[in-house]
């Protein structure tokens, strides 16, 4: 009998370590206008309904349960989460709004209507982008993302139109990617900076706590620069990786980003320029993506006048030729996938995504799909291959 017990007690517990899952968290992050009790409301009752939509079409899909779900090992939360910043804006709305009421009477009518709208749809989305601004949202955000690792879960973050600044600028400033060695390799530092940096190695920091450590100094026009207080230099060193640990993400818990009626390229094309640091930190951010398995989608409605494409997909290969760029491992990707219709009308397209809750799931799922293949499939790189071929013949 003794025997039957352990046998059955060493399968139960087999059974617990070949089924262990990993519950993955997907915060939803609203986007534009959507500062008030109404607004926030139809936020939380968009996202509810099409949750378990695209959980299911992803748990459903074959290729997306092998590489997004790992095989089974993540599983999807049941109910989703959301970050909601919405409130914060909504003073200096109203503060605007105020200034253009005065005119009411004395604008002709299409200049009101039009100045009202473009005033309403673009406000939150400059405004979120001031660094006053997006900075505390960053650290409650951390702080909600800190707390699901604590809990043994994954994240994915979906960011919905403005929504998507906060995605990018979180992974920008919140991943280890820095490796604080090399970058101040090429720097004018003092002998013994150089000895303190080569005999206590630290690990890979993230521009928050790179910044804020008071290691270095960003001015405004885009640059960071070496703290020139040596004692203050020389604490911040010390300190780095309790600075890394407080502020920076760990390596690996963020999944990946879903970005929808995304207008990132219309607000931050000052990332392809190349002379200022803001940019050489986006390609260490692009390497660190890539060398760590993380997916970064773009998925837009075509019809959708506020999504704007981040351009054409560009394989691995292709980067490592014209960025000068080197991955030690691949895995993760980055990728448009802007071609699908919402069959909405032209002004409803923005804020259609959860009303064609099915639509917009299996958009995702494609997207995801054709993203991965893109870099990976050996099928699909060899039909490229052989349609450049041709095109090449065909010259």
């Amino acid at each position: 009998m003794k025997k039957i017990l352990f046998t059955l007690a060493l399968l139960f517990t087999l059974q617990n370590i070949c089924f262990a899952t990993t519950p993955v968290d997907f915060i939803y992050i609203n986007g534009s206008n959507n500062n008030n009790e109404k607004m926030h409301k139809w936020f939380l009752k968009g996202i509810k309904k099409f949750h378990p939509v695209l959980k299911a079409q992803l748990e459903k899909d074959a290729y997306t349960y092998k590489f997004l779900l790992n095989n089974g090992e993540y599983v999807i939360e049941e109910e989703p989460s959301n970050y909601f910043w919405g409130y914060k804006s909504h003073a200096d709305l109203m503060f605007m709004k105020e200034r253009m009421d005065s005119l009411r009477f004395t604008s002709p009518w299409v200049a009101f209507f039009v100045r009202y709208t473009i005033a309403e749809i673009m406000h939150d989305a400059i405004w979120v982008q001031k660094t006053h601004n997006m900075i505390p949202i960053l650290q409650e955000l951390d702080k909600q993302v800190k707390e699901d690792i604590k809990q043994g879960k994954k994240v994915v973050l979906l960011g919905y139109s403005a929504g998507t600044f906060i995605t990018m600028e979180y992974m920008y400033s919140k991943a280890p990617y820095i490796n604080i060695a090399e970058w101040f390799s090429d720097k004018n530092l003092d002998e013994d900076l150089k000895t303190l940096i080569k005999n206590n190695p630290r690990k890979n920091t993230c521009v928050m706590a790179f910044v804020g450590s008071n290691l270095t100094m960003a001015d405004p026009l885009g640059h960071i620069k070496v703290n020139s207080n040596k004692q203050e230099f020389i604490d911040a060193y010390k300190n780095m990786d309790a600075f890394t640990d407080k502020y920076c993400v760990p390596e690996n818990s963020v999944l990946g980003i879903i970005n929808y009626a995304s207008p990132i390229p219309l607000f931050y094309s000052d990332t392809a320029e190349e002379d200022v640091d803001i940019s050489k930190f986006y390609r260490s951010l692009y390497k660190y993506l890539i060398e760590h398995d993380f997916f970064f989608l773009t998925a837009n409605y075509a019809d959708d006048p506020l999504g704007f494409p981040n351009g054409a997909n560009h394989t691995n290969d292709d980067i490592k030729a014209f960025a000068g760029l080197e991955f030690d491992n691949e895995e993760g990707f980055m990728y448009d996938y802007s071609k699908k219709i919402s069959g909405r009308t032209f002004v409803g397209a923005h804020t259609s995504y959860w009303n064609s809750k099915k639509r917009f799931a299996k958009t995702i799922v494609k997207g995801y799909t054709e993203g991965h293949k893109f870099q990976y499939d050996p099928d699909t790189i060899a039909k490229r291959y052989e349609k450049l071929q041709k095109q090449n013949k065909n010259k």
